[in-house]
Formats: C-alpha cells, sequence, structure tokens
C-alpha cells in the first residue's frame, strides 16, 4: 500500500509540474504576444489568441494523460498503449465508461486520476477565466466620454 502511495504521489507530482510549467511557458508567451501599449484589441486578434491558449491548455491536459497511460501500459493493466490511453483519457476526464476496467491492485489508481484531472481542469479553466476577463477589458475599453471629476 505505502508503494502504491508512493507512485501515485509521483504521477500527481509530474502531473502538477507539467501542468504549472506549461502555464508559467503560456502565460510567458502570452505576454509577449501581447503588443506593448496597444489597448485595443480586434476581434479576429482576440479569438486567435483564445485558440491559441485553449488548445495550449488540450495540450497540457493529453501529456498528463499520456503520463498515466504511459504508467498503466508500464505495469501491463491494459493489452496495449491504445487502451491505457483510452482508459486513462476517460479517467482523467471523470467520464469513466466503465467498458475497460483494470485489475484489482490498480482500480484505486482511476480514482486519484480523476481526482487529479478534476484539479488540473479547474485551474485551466481559472487562467482561461482571467485570460478571456483581461481581453474582454481591453476590447470593450469603452472611451471616457466625460472627464474624471476633481475633488473641490
Amino acid at each position: 500500500m505505502l508503494k502504491n502511495l508512493l507512485i501515485l504521489f509521483m504521477l500527481v507530482s509530474s502531473c502538477v509540474t507539467i501542468h504549472g510549467v506549461g502555464m508559467m511557458l503560456g502565460l510567458r508567451w502570452l505576454t509577449r504576444a501581447w503588443p506593448r501599449g496597444e489597448h485595443h484589441f480586434s476581434l479576429p486578434r482576440t479569438f486567435w489568441i483564445l485558440i491559441r491558449v485553449v488548445f495550449g491548455l488540450l495540450l497540457l491536459h493529453l501529456l498528463q494523460i499520456t503520463v498515466w497511460a504511459w504508467f498503466y501500459d508500464s505495469r501491463g493493466c491494459f493489452p496495449s498503449f491504445d487502451v491505457s490511453f483510452y482508459y486513462s483519457a476517460t479517467s482523467y476526464s471523470t467520464v469513466g465508461y466503465g467498458d475497460v476496467i483494470p485489475p484489482m491492485p490498480w482500480r484505486i489508481f482511476g480514482a486519484i486520476e480523476a481526482v487529479t484531472g478534476i484539479l488540473m481542469f479547474g485551474w485551466s479553466t481559472g487562467v482561461l477565466f482571467s485570460i478571456v476577463n483581461h481581453l474582454q477589458t481591453h476590447f470593450f475599453r469603452a472611451p471616457t466620454v466625460f472627464p474624471p471629476r476633481r475633488a473641490p
């Protein structure tokens, strides 16, 4: 049991690392893609940024699913890597069809993978919300009609 907990700790840690490094690199890219001094984006440019952000997040999740699939495949839980990847994707996304079930000692790994997936999707949702909010602030920035009032 202790060995499985250590393995789970390593798998979850690798997911957090992949997601964290991906987020740092993605946000660094976003600050470079953001034009200096430009306060108003065109609609196509705004959507192009969002499309790239979403695909970047999707890539991070696919990498994490692949890490879990590699683990299942290396332990011989399933007959092929394809089945391992399928099981990992359904567990990570919490879909859990139940048509592929690992042997008894490995079933707890699917549950922990689902919890990890929920946390990573939540993290991605938070970052995406923040980026969309920032883009909306700049896209819908209305010109000031009235100058600010001065205190008497």
